[in-house]
Formats: structure tokens, sequence, C-alpha cells
């Protein structure tokens, strides 16, 4: 895996702007996506899930569903297990999660993970095992026209293993025989902007939102 996350990545997050923006609307589009997809949920699993800090808030708005996070950072699983007791955090790879037991869960979330993994096909493989029946996964990632653009300017740190389009996500849920759901691009502005759900929701009626920086796949069992 690269760009695995640190302590300090949570402390940022309490305090600069864009980060606690990018976190809040991830969390927005994740919430929005559960309400629709799996209104219920009684076990939520949360892939890459740093501190814990959105899948805390998934707890606040699911207080009866079990919401487990999965991170392989032991200073951030320390940090949140301090913050958040409502979530229960464990460490391991998310490409590896054989101790747990098939069809558990019925809703996974992996957001802004698939970028930094080697092997993005068995956590692909491991989500698949561990849904339940018409379970759903949720996966945000950068769309990779944007990611050049930002990287040919110095904007990010490139700490990326690899940005996928929409095609090669969409082939690798088909290799474990995940159905495609929905897609849709969101969060045009990395800081946000005054009036930018409704400038993204005008844009999505024309079908400009695959061109988004960041994309949004839902898939079922």
């Amino acid at each position: 895996m690269k760009g695995i996350l640190d302590l300090e990545y949570a402390l940022l997050r309490e305090k600069k702007p864009d980060l606690k923006y990018r976190l809040r609307r991830r969390t927005y589009e994740i919430l929005k996506t559960i309400a629709r997809f799996s209104p219920h949920p009684r076990v939520i699993l949360d892939l890459g899930t740093a501190e814990g800090r959105m899948l805390e808030k998934i707890k606040i708005k699911h207080p009866s569903s079990l919401c487990v996070g999965i991170d392989y950072s032991l200073p951030l699983l320390n940090y949140g297990a301090k913050r958040f007791p409502e979530i229960k955090l464990v460490r391991a790879d998310v490409q590896n999660l054989r101790f747990l037991k098939e069809e558990t869960f019925d809703v996974i979330i992996a957001a802004a993970v698939m970028e930094h993994l080697t092997y993005p096909q068995k956590m692909l493989s491991e989500s698949y095992r561990l849904l339940k029946k018409n379970g759903i996964i949720i996966i945000t990632s950068p769309h990779p026209f944007w990611e050049k653009i930002a990287n040919f300017f110095g904007l990010i740190k490139g700490d990326h293993q690899s940005v996928m389009s929409p095609k090669e996500i969409f082939g690798l849920c088909k290799n474990v025989e995940l159905s495609i759901l929905e897609y849709r691009g969101f969060m045009i502005s990395p800081a946000g902007m005054v009036g930018e759900l409704k400038v993204e929701e005008i844009l999505a009626k024309i079908g400009l939102d695959k061109f988004f920086p960041n994309q949004l796949i839902v898939f079922k069992k």
C-alpha cells in the first residue's frame, strides 16, 4: 500500500478547512447513498477508516447499526478509539480480511481507498465475500483526468498507487460478480464554494457529472 496516513493527518482534519470540507462532502454523499439503497443497515464496514471520523457521523445517523472500521495505521486507530468509542475500530490490511466472517455486512464503504492499494482487486474480492446477499459497496475515488492535472501543478503529494477510470473500476467489480447500481461525480471544488450542491445538481442533469473531480460508484451483491 502507498500513502498510509498517520496521526498528523487526523489532527490536520480537525483544523484545515479544505480537509474538513472534503471529509464532510464524502460523508454527505455516502449517507445519501445509504439512505437510497440500504436505508436500514444492521452492520456497516468502513474500509480505510483512518481515525473513524466519517464512520462516527454514520453511527450518529444510524445509531442502531453496528459500525466497524478497518485501517492499517495503528496511531490513527488508537486516536480514534479514544475519540469515538461508539464505533469498533480494527487494525488490518483491507486487502486481506479473512478473519471476518462471510456475508456479515449490509453496507461496505471504501472512500478514497482504492487509489492507495497495490491490489485493489483483492479488496473487492474480500468485500464480495463479506457482503450479505443484496448488500452494497460504496466506492469513492478521484477521477484520473483531474488527478493528472493536480499532479502537473503540484497540488497533491503523489501518494496514490493508481487512480482508475470508471471503466477500470467497473471491470474489477465485474470480475467478482458485483452489479453496478449507480455512478455519479461529486465535489467540483476541493475546498467548497457557495451553492456548490446546486451547481452540481444542474450539471448532473445534463450528464456532466462524469467529468467531476471525484467519482462515486455503488455496487450490489
